[in-house]
């Protein structure tokens, strides 16, 4: 008489802990309905004694996602695609605009404010935290 229910709670998704890790401040700016490529910030705390290593961000529904980092130099605008980011020890990964960020690619769908976008923290060691991120007014956002 109860099974479906208990099966389907069974079926339901279980948080990822990844340690020590916590994620604050997540959001993806508001983007035109057309576009293509949105962005996502994110801190990212290492409460552990031992420096941790994010090797990458998925985003549920995007065709592909990387992590980049933006670059001022001599007055050129340069963006490097990153396979790797240490979190030291007790330390924080800050990801903002103009630097460090998540690129994330073929939306699945437009997104407006106030959505909510679901990313996969993974780390080197294999663990995953999932993570939703708030799709923000840029102007708003900081």
């Amino acid at each position: 008489m109860f099974r479906q229910p208990i099966l389907a709670a069974m079926l339901l998704p279980l948080p990822a802990f990844a340690g020590e890790i916590t994620v604050a401040e997540a959001w993806v700016p508001a983007a035109p309905p057309t576009a293509r490529t949105h962005a996502a910030y994110l801190t990212v705390h290492n409460g552990g004694e031992t420096p941790r290593v994010l090797v990458g961000v998925s985003a549920e529904g995007y065709g592909m996602s990387h992590m980049h980092e933006s670059k001022q130099t001599d007055g050129v605008a340069t963006m490097s695609m990153l396979h790797n980011i240490e979190i030291p020890a007790d330390g924080f990964l800050t990801m903002r605009p103009g630097g460090l960020h998540v690129m994330l690619m073929a939306p699945p769908q437009p997104v407006a404010e106030g959505d909510t976008i679901a990313l996969k923290l993974s780390f080197a060691n294999g663990e995953t935290l999932a993570v939703n991120a708030v799709v923000k007014n840029r102007a708003l956002a900081n």
